[in-house]
């Protein structure tokens, strides 16, 4: 079961990292995806384990996969638009009829 527009209301667009080297990161096609998205500032540890302050929780259903150090553009269209990259993901697995979820912070 799938709770669709009820639980992921915005859009955001998605880039996935694809690999990193010399000239910097690389990053898949931009991906429009269905998602829930708060802003809210929380401090978490990055993949390094450093303590950052996150501006943004980007909750999307599974099964979507999106690495660490990928950029989401949040509030496509909207005068707030912006772009940010993922610090931090978890995967939230439940059982039907609660939704399985992929939950991201942002910088």
């Amino acid at each position: 079961m799938s709770w669709g527009a009820f639980w992921y209301p915005h859009s955001v667009s998605v880039r996935n990292k694809t690999g990193a080297g010399g000239m910097g990161a690389t990053y898949g096609p931009a991906r429009t995806l269905s998602a829930e998205v708060l802003d809210e500032q929380q401090l978490v540890r990055d993949v390094a384990g450093n303590e950052v302050i996150s501006s943004t929780r980007v909750t999307l259903p599974l099964p979507e996969h999106v690495p660490v150090g990928s950029l989401i553009t949040v509030w496509p269209g909207e005068p707030y638009e912006r772009e940010a990259k993922v610090l931090t993901a978890a995967m939230n697995r439940n059982d039907p009829p609660l939704d399985a979820y992929l939950l991201l912070r942002l910088e």
